[in-house]
């Protein structure tokens, strides 16, 4: 359930100046070049499942890992795409993501063998991290993917990694509610707090699947469902404001995650960091040192902004509200010419002509289609 925050303050006003003028004139807005972006993404996933360090498994039960930056990102956003395009069916790429996701769902019990492997097994701790992390992005990808085909209910494979995702939920102790989570000290995405912004994509999750019956017939996806509620809800305050972010998205979604308060409180925040260009920086979100010393960079970037307007409309505010028009304008003018959406590493400085360096463009790329989508 959507809420909408139609405050105008002076100063969202003051930002959305030149979006309204060039209204007023009847000039066109830019426009993006929606099939490139698709092309960059198909190639990107395309590069990833041949990818030697994403193989999981081996024979016919190979599969590349699933990967917040590329291939959820890919899952994610790729549909936004077609839908912008006018592009019905899927692409052989996200057939591959799905066939990945079900293969690992219906044989789970066996993953931490070489014949699928986890997607982390050097040691116990990243197999568990491995288990709660993937249970979570499973049920994210089949989720989105059911509702986007316009299902009335679950598909039996969404209802196996619905049950999975409780069975690896930790029930008791001050984490109660979350999930294990990747943690290579990498922000984002893995690094100690990135905990909290897997609980966050679990709620998307849950939110996502369609039919009433799956959040409420089953007990234990009723307690599962409280167990996570209380967890964001007494976490959120002490979160970066990147977390808070995905919050707000994640109740926008389900019911009770985040008090009226809170909301109002991250869409100010997030406001409050909106720049003079109209776009986002990721590093103003997540107040963090890189570890090569580097300085971060602080231009706006495509992950930050489009992912702060996907959210901010999901909560309420329209498009043609001052902010939210000024940030469109930026997406519109801020493609690259391959057809992406810059984004920046808060790790390390990154050569953005490599595979790794690509990571975070190919994330903002996703967003910024999700972004530009008709909500």
């Amino acid at each position: 359930m959507r809420t909408r925050d139609s405050r105008c303050r002076p100063a969202i006003v003051a930002i959305g100046l030149l979006a309204l003028a060039q209204a007023a004139r009847g000039e066109e807005p830019a426009k993006p070049d929606v099939k490139k972006a698709a092309r960059y993404l198909d190639d990107r996933a395309a590069e990833w499942f041949g990818f030697d360090g994403a193989d999981r498994g081996e024979g016919v039960d190979k599969v590349s890992c699933l990967s917040c930056h590329t291939t959820v990102s890919y899952a994610l956003g790729r549909p936004a795409a077609r839908r912008l395009s006018g592009q019905k069916q899927p692409t052989d790429d996200e057939n591959q993501v799905l066939a990945n996701v079900r293969r690992r769902v219906e044989h789970w019990s066996q993953l931490d063998s070489p014949r699928f492997r986890l997607s982390y097994d050097f040691d116990d701790r990243k197999k568990v991290e491995s288990w709660g992390t993937e249970a979570v992005l499973n049920l994210l990808v089949l989720a989105d993917h059911d509702r986007r085909c316009d299902r009335k209910n679950p598909s039996e494979t969404t209802r196996k990694a619905l049950a999975i995702l409780w069975k690896t939920q930790q029930k008791d102790g001050p984490e109660a509610g979350s999930w294990d989570w990747l943690n290579f000290g990498l922000r984002p995405w893995e690094a100690g707090e990135a905990r909290f912004y897997g609980a966050t994509l679990a709620a998307i999750a849950l939110g996502t699947i369609p039919g009433e019956s799956s959040a409420t017939d089953d007990p234990a996806t009723r307690e599962g469902v409280e167990r996570l509620r209380q967890y964001l809800s007494s976490h959120v305050e002490k979160q970066n404001l990147h977390n808070r972010l995905v919050a707000l998205w994640a109740a926008t979604e389900l019911k009770g995650v985040l008090t009226d308060a809170q909301r109002r409180g991250v869409i100010d925040a997030v406001l409050g960091k909106q720049r003079e260009d109209g776009g986002w920086s990721l590093s103003s979100l997540v107040d963090c040192r890189r570890q090569d010393g580097t300085p971060q960079e602080t231009a706006s970037d495509g992950y930050a902004t489009g992912l702060a307007l996907h959210v901010l409309q999901r909560a309420g505010l329209g498009r043609d509200e001052p902010t939210v028009a000024k940030g469109l304008q930026w997406l519109r003018t801020h493609q690259q010419p391959e057809g992406n959406w810059m984004g920046y590493s808060l790790n390390k400085k990154r050569d953005p002509e490599t595979h790794v360096g690509r990571f975070m463009s190919d994330a903002a790329t996703a967003m910024a289609l999700l972004a530009l989508e008709p909500h």
